[in-house]
């Protein structure tokens, strides 16, 4: 049986079940999944985020014949790795599928900043002709990925064509097609004041939680933008609203969150200087189809008893 975590039949359970021929048994609850895990082979699930049921050990006690797990997302951090990989069960992402879409929302959304996009949609609708200067062009501007994995290496390459200088950190330097230079993930401080745009692409681990914080916010230029695809728990939220609210950082675009959907009280609401969506920059038709056609072979190779795509141990 193929069982979906994910707390809705969304296009990913349709296409899986037109892959395999299979029904997906869909179960948004920990009580509902208990009882089709006994038959379970297979689970689909978002491994980062909380956009589907947990896995938790009295889920794997009650699945014997559970084999395989495939995460929909490149994150994992909410995927008991350690107990699957002890209990000999296969577990895999989709890392690298999502590069192209998350790099071209971040290069938008410091498009749309740069030249005040937010700032005439308003205008259009009350038909008023606005006459707004962009305050700065991206041309020769500086850009900092933290985390240059998949995802930010490909942010890095977007940014070059707009003849941006771009860095990186990364746990092993390396050269990178597209970055002036690459450091070493400890010399985030260092960096940090050399930057124009401040791009957080760093999966969450131990390492990374509030790996940016008051004392980061205050090295960074007061005219830098900060910006998070990653995971809302890199950055202390609280931190960060205060570098906005007191200007000490331009602005910031801002994809994840500590708590998602972002509640209606964050002050984040009420800021000026910040983009806001939900969770979005990584869903398109395009990653839609690179999920599923990854899943196909991975399906294929699960089946001849071959090695996976993106096994994770």
């Amino acid at each position: 049986m193929i069982l979906s975590l994910l707390y809705n039949k969304n296009p990913y359970v349709t296409a899986i079940e037109e892959v395999t021929g299979e029904k997906v048994q869909v179960c948004p609850t920990k009580e509902e999944a208990l009882r089709y895990l006994p038959e379970t082979e297979l689970i689909i699930t978002i491994g980062g985020g909380n956009l589907s049921v947990p896995i938790d050990e009295e889920m794997l006690n009650a699945a014997p014949l559970l084999k395989w797990v495939f995460s929909i997302s490149a994150g994992v951090e909410k995927l008991p790795l350690e107990e699957l990989k002890t209990r000999g069960i296969l577990t895999t992402n989709t890392s690298g599928v999502h590069a192209v879409t998350i790099a071209e929302y971040v290069m938008g959304g410091l498009l749309a900043m740069s030249h005040h996009y937010d700032r005439y949609i308003p205008l259009k609708k009350e038909k008023k002709w606005g006459n707004l200067i962009s305050e700065e062009d991206m041309e020769g501007k500086t850009l900092l990925v933290i985390g240059a994995g998949h995802i930010g290496s490909e942010i890095g390459r977007k940014a070059k064509a707009f003849d941006i200088k771009v860095l990186g950190l990364k746990r092993k330097v390396c050269s990178l097609e597209g970055f002036d230079e690459v450091y070493r993930m400890d010399r985030l401080r260092e960096v940090l004041p050399q930057a124009d745009y401040v791009v957080m692409a760093a999966p969450l681990t131990a390492e990374t939680y509030h790996l940016m914080g008051a004392e980061e916010f205050a090295l960074m230029k007061n005219e830098a933008v900060f910006v998070n695809i990653a995971r809302g728990d890199t950055v202390n939220e609280q931190d960060l609203i205060e570098a906005l609210t007191e200007k000490k950082i331009k602005g910031a675009l801002l994809d994840v969150f500590h708590e998602e959907p972002l509640p209606t009280e964050s002050p984040l609401w009420e800021l000026d200087n910040v983009l806001i969506t939900p969770h979005s920059s990584a869903i398109s038709k395009n990653v839609i189809n690179k999920v599923i056609k990854m899943f196909e072979e991975n399906y294929i190779k699960y089946k001849n008893g071959e090695k996976l795509i993106n096994e994770l141990y």
